[in-house]
């Protein structure tokens, strides 16, 4: 099986869209030949013709038997208009839940993207959501019902527990204080820093040694190191798809506070210490006080076992061979 793939990510920013790749080299593993093309320009509709064009001469020239485009919106719907194998669509997050300013407000953009994307999803053979509540929103019920709900795999070999001393050397931090590790996308509206920083404030006043660790950008390969340094996860998050760092901390055995965004209720359902909780400074930082003076791990790992790479693969491949009928 030959697969074609439109991944939403140019080479100079792999970071940002590692979950991919890494996937990408789990169907390698499972024996899935897999060819990438990511659009140079999907900004403007002479770069989405274009874009549109390479893809179709790329896909016949491979012989591909189906394409994949992971991330919704324009380049979806040129996927399915004009390549002729079979297109399956991934949906992330924000492909189908709009964007966001630095005011809450939907911008004109993002209105866009949700649009397309579902015109995209009816037309597309398969569709794959990272959580329930993106199936949903394609609206369509055709859409929905050719829709498989499939989270993006973690990699167990890398993120995986260890020492918390050893993890704090590698990171210098020269101290044993407790700390938070709050993940913030450059101030992103959907992510509610304001409401972390303030449940941290609340939290530092019964826990005057606690920090909080800010990680913007960082290279994927460092973020177990983080994850096993820090006492606990905080997401604030207004909406998410599917939160790969909540799996990720998982995997570490690192415990959660989080509001109920997207598929994290059900990613913590059953793991202790962990908590979802209403979107309140007050009761966010008891439960990151309550938490913190346990003093123990999580059994968050056992919870995510099944979300490996290679299982998720091997659900993507199924979805690949019922859309090709082999």
């Amino acid at each position: 099986m030959v697969i074609g793939g439109s991944v939403n990510v140019p080479e100079t920013l792999k970071y940002a869209g590692v979950w991919a790749w890494r996937q990408i080299d789990s169907l390698r593993s499972l024996g899935v030949e897999v060819d990438t093309y990511t659009f140079v320009n999907r900004r403007s509709i002479g770069g989405l013709l274009s874009g549109g064009l390479e893809m179709r001469r790329k896909a016949k020239e491979l012989k591909s038997d189906l394409i994949h485009v992971h991330y919704g919106a324009a380049q979806a719907l040129v996927a399915v208009l004009f390549c002729s194998p079979p297109v399956v669509l991934k949906f992330g997050g924000s492909d189908l839940l709009g964007n966001y300013d630095a005011n809450g407000r939907k911008t004109w953009s993002g209105r866009l993207s949700v649009l397309l994307s579902r015109l995209a999803a009816f037309r597309a053979a398969r569709n794959i959501a990272v959580s329930e509540e993106l199936r949903k929103a394609l609206k369509f019920p055709s859409s929905q019902r050719k829709c498989e709900v499939i989270p993006n795999g973690i990699d167990l070999n890398l993120f995986k527990p260890f020492s918390k001393k050893e993890a704090r050397n590698a990171l210098n931090w020269q101290h044993d204080d407790p700390v938070i590790l709050f993940m913030n996308r450059k101030g992103a509206w959907v992510k509610n820093p304001s409401l972390a920083f303030a449940a941290y404030e609340k939290a530092k006043k019964r826990l005057p040694a606690l920090r909080i660790q800010i990680v913007e950008t960082e290279s994927p390969e460092r973020m177990p190191l983080f994850m096993n340094a820090a006492d606990l996860l905080l997401i604030t998050s207004r909406h998410e798809g599917s939160n790969n760092t909540v799996k990720e901390a998982l995997a570490c055995n690192l415990p959660v506070v989080a509001t109920p965004a997207g598929d994290i209720p059900k990613r913590l359902a059953g793991v202790q210490p962990s908590a979802v909780v209403a979107p309140d400074p007050t009761i966010i930082a008891d439960s990151i006080e309550e938490i913190l003076q346990q003093g123990i791990r999580s059994n968050g790992r056992e919870y995510v076992t099944q979300l490996s790479l290679e299982n998720v693969a091997k659900r993507m491949l199924k979805v690949y061979r019922e859309t090709l009928c082999v």
